[in-house]
């Protein structure tokens, strides 16, 4: 997903990357990197690769996200949405870790 919002506080690309790491911090599969995400990254995971820039032209905060459609985007989240709503560790059975290459 490619996502543009005009943030209302002036940012730079540093400071909108330190916010999105502030606010995925503690969540075991979310990964915020600089780097581009990359969906051969996520293959076979229930991990969301996030990073964000700043357009200094524009002034357009720009949030690029790569998942595993049938990982995060289907099976991967039901097991993490049941783990939670029966008490269990919401990582149980689940990997952040992709299976590429």
């Amino acid at each position: 997903a490619t996502c543009y919002a005009r943030p209302i506080i002036e940012l730079d690309t540093d400071q909108a990357l330190g916010i999105l790491s502030n606010a995925y911090a503690g969540c075991p599969f979310i990964v915020v990197d600089e780097r581009l995400p990359s969906t051969k990254a996520t293959l076979g995971s229930n991990a969301a690769h996030l990073t964000t820039r700043v357009d200094p032209r524009t002034g357009l905060l720009i949030v690029l996200c790569a998942i595993d459609n049938l990982g995060k985007g289907a099976s991967g989240q039901a097991v993490q949405c049941t783990n939670l709503v029966l008490g269990l560790g919401e990582a149980t059975g689940l990997t952040n870790i992709g299976v590429y290459p």
